[in-house]
């Protein structure tokens, strides 16, 4: 099975084109780029979708579905995301999926002697994070995902990895301090891991169009007035 799946959640984006593999074996990356954005993903992401698809010789009819990370992180750039896909999906008949951003960068880091957590600037003084076993990769969360101020995932008892979501891991490291706890470097192949984690997952089994909600663990500032409801 052949996945193009896509990360537009924080200001890295990528692309990555993943293959299955005759169990035991895990999926193949068979390409994945990535890039720092600074205007909008939406400017970029069909050129790279292209891109990929011309190194590798694939064609967009070679695909068997599709996967975007459905956040948290930007409103804007989630939306980009799973919007693209949800169009890719329908004009070719093919399944598309979203994957936890928080999952994936639990995944992209890979296994570990001991929990991980990942987790992502929320602003406000706030992290969006979700805790996982050490062990095998593509592990569903222990607990999370949530949005919590940053000292409920640091740590003095056990010992943990904090990956953190690109562009913060100098804020964590300076409020890890004495904790337990060990912030690594941001991964870069997210999308790359959000495709394994649905093909891992058997996600595409049985699945009709898509599975594409937004996950936003921060209620909106704005709200109807009850009047007008």
């Amino acid at each position: 099975m052949r996945i193009l799946a896509l990360d537009t959640t924080t200001w890295w984006g990528g692309v990555a084109l993943i293959e299955s593999a005759p169990p035991p074996q895990a999926p193949r990356t068979v390409i994945s780029l990535g890039a720092e954005v600074h205007d909008s993903h939406a400017a970029h992401l069909l050129d790279w979708i292209d891109a990929v698809l011309h190194s590798t010789g694939w064609t967009s009819s070679s695909l068997d579905g599709y996967v975007a990370t459905a956040g948290p992180g930007s409103f804007t750039g989630v939306r980009v995301g799973l919007g693209t896909v949800r169009g890719l999906a329908l004009a070719s008949g093919r399944p598309a999926v979203g994957i936890s951003t928080l999952d994936a960068l639990a995944e992209a880091w890979g296994p570990a002697h001991v929990e991980r957590v990942a987790v992502m600037s929320a602003g406000r003084g706030e992290l969006y994070g979700a805790r996982y076993a050490g062990g095998e990769p593509a592990a569903e969360p222990i607990d999370g995902p949530r949005l919590a101020d940053p000292t409920r995932f640091l740590s003095r008892e056990t010992e943990r990895l904090l990956i953190p979501g690109p562009g913060s891991e100098d804020w964590l490291r300076g409020l890890a301090g004495e904790a337990d706890t060990r912030v690594v470097s941001a991964p870069r192949e997210i999308a790359a891991a959000a495709g394994r984690i649905a093909l891992l997952r058997g996600l595409f089994r049985g699945q009709a169009t898509d599975r594409l909600a937004p996950l936003y663990l921060r209620p909106p500032d704005a709200k109807l007035d009850p009047r007008f409801r």
